[in-house]
Parts: structure tokens; C-alpha cells; sequence
């Protein structure tokens, strides 16, 4: 038996885990023979356990996980796990410690290193990995390895990075690697808790720093992006306009309206130029065309 707090007792018997709701725990000194003892005592009513069946938790003798951890995670709807990566212990501690505190329905883990998450921890079950690069470059090679790692062991989870660096080519480069949100030490703490639950909810953040080039008012020289082989990607008329059209954060249907075509035909434009550039998202689109959009 395993007390985790005043009213919730679970009792485990082979694989399975009763959970029985206590209505009030008290405690009394006991004196008998000069001898005192403290005894706990349950006053008013037990709800009736709650039985967890093995198919709902996975079989602990092999898994390596708590089964009281596990259990907890069950009976709160599955919470949402968040894994933080920081190689600076310090930093570590420090600012996951205050994430968890600010984003408290979520669990939090902590390594220095996706590979050396802990077993009892599976990396894979984590919904969002938030990576602390420091001062590093988004084109280091420790970087790039790291992203890597993360993309194949919690390949389910979205990533967003925190760094000390906040050029519009670093945050460029971490998008084109497969982050889905980037987060600059200069963004004020609430900033940064509502980015990673909007990241989680699906959604891109990326800082002002890297849209302000391309929603600055002067006109640029058009720059085409390049291919894998150094030559520069063209796109028809129509592209453009509904390149210019997601520039401006325009919905489809938008788009669609200004430029006299039908919302399915604009989602084809749309798959067209992600193929040209092997984007992912719309983000990925402006960012890599933000030269050549005026």
C-alpha cells in the first residue's frame, strides 16, 4: 500500500490497482502497557475503489514504470507530458522548474540530453520537448544531432526551442530542422507559457524578429530561394499572388475571393509551392520566401 496524499490510498494486488477515494483521514496516540503508538484512522464513509484492469496500464514487472505514477496519469484524463532538455544543469533546474510551476495540468520531465532520458520515463509518450540551445547555433553539428535524436525517439511530439539568439537566420534554420515554435530570451515569461500551450494545441510561434524582414514596408530585390542543387526556384504568376496572399496571414477562403478562384484551387497552389520548397507548413513557406515576397 502507497499513500500518495491525504485521500486517495492505492492498493496494488498483482496487476491490478484499486483506488479508493477516503472521505476524512485522522490520526490518534494510542497508550497501552506505558507504550504510546499512533494509529490512522479512516471517519465517515470510503467511496467505492475504483479498479484499474490491465489493459488500462501496462504490465509494470516489465515496463520499468512506477505503477502509482502511472495510475495517477490515468485518473486525470492523461495528462499531457512535456519533456525539457537543457546540457546546463543549473539552467535546467531552474527554468523547467518554473514552466512546471506556470503550466501546473502538465507533467514535466527534465534530461540533458533526449538520450539520456531516464527508462522509467518513456521520451516517446511526450506530447512537447522544449530544447535550451544557449548561445548555439542552429547549424552547430551538437544542435542538428540533438534535433535529430529528438525527431526519431519522441517523434510524435511537437518541438520548440529556446534560444539565447535571436536572428531571423537562426530562427529560419531551427524551423527548417523541425521546430514549431522558437522562443528568444526577450519574450516576457507569459508570452512564453501561452507559445508553448498554442505549439501544443497545434499551432507555429515563431518571434517578430524573424517576420520582420518581410513585413517591412520597403520593397527588396526578389531573392528566389535555391534548390538542393544551388538552382533558384521559379513560381508562376498565380504562385506569387498566393504567396503574397499567405504572407499577409490570409485564409484560404481569402485568398480565394481576391483572386477570382475557387478555396480548393488555392489549397493546390498551396501543396504546389511546399513541394517546390519542401516546406511543411505555411510558416515554413513565408519564411523561406520572405526575399522575394515585396
Amino acid at each position: 500500500m502507497r499513500n500518495r496524499d491525504s485521500t486517495r490510498i492505492f492498493v496494488l494486488a498483482g496487476n491490478n490497482l484499486a483506488v479508493i477515494h477516503v472521505v476524512s483521514v485522522a490520526k490518534r496516540l494510542v497508550r497501552s502497557r506505558g507504550e504510546s503508538r499512533e494509529e490512522t484512522l479512516v471517519l465517515g464513509e470510503m467511496a467505492s475503489p475504483t479498479i484499474l484492469e490491465p489493459s488500462d496500464l501496462p504490465q509494470w514487472s516489465d515496463s520499468g514504470h512506477d505503477p502509482i505514477l502511472t495510475a495517477e496519469r490515468a485518473l486525470t484524463g492523461a495528462r499531457k507530458v512535456a519533456l525539457f532538455i537543457d546540457k546546463q544543469s543549473l539552467s535546467r533546474e531552474c527554468v523547467g522548474a518554473l514552466f512546471a510551476t506556470h503550466i501546473s495540468e502538465w507533467i514535466f520531465q527534465f534530461a540533458e540530453s533526449i538520450r539520456d532520458t531516464p527508462k522509467s520515463e518513456d521520451a516517446s509518450g511526450a506530447i512537447l520537448v522544449i530544447l535550451h540551445t544557449h548561445a548555439a547555433s542552429f547549424s552547430s553539428p551538437e544542435v542538428v544531432s540533438e534535433i535529430r535524436a529528438i525527431t526519431e525517439i519522441a517523434s510524435k511530439a511537437s518541438l520548440i526551442v529556446l534560444s539565447d539568439l535571436n536572428e531571423a537566420a537562426e530562427v529560419h534554420r531551427a524551423m527548417q530542422l523541425g521546430a514549431r515554435g522558437y522562443l528568444s530570451l526577450d519574450i516576457p515569461f507569459g508570452h512564453a507559457t501561452a507559445a508553448i500551450r498554442f505549439v501544443s494545441d497545434g499551432g507555429t510561434y515563431i518571434p517578430v524578429c524573424a517576420l520582420a524582414p518581410a513585413l517591412a514596408p520597403q520593397r527588396t530585390p526578389r531573392a528566389y530561394p535555391m534548390d538542393n542543387k544551388g538552382n533558384p526556384i521559379h513560381f508562376s504568376q498565380r504562385q506569387v499572388q498566393v504567396l503574397e496572399g499567405l504572407k499577409q496571414g490570409k485564409q484560404n477562403k481569402i485568398i480565394a475571393h481576391e483572386l477570382n478562384i475557387c478555396e480548393s484551387t488555392v489549397k493546390v497552389y498551396i501543396r504546389q509551392i511546399m513541394k517546390k520548397l519542401n516546406a511543411h507548413n505555411r510558416t515554413q513557406i513565408v519564411l523561406q520566401t520572405r526575399n522575394m515576397l515585396g
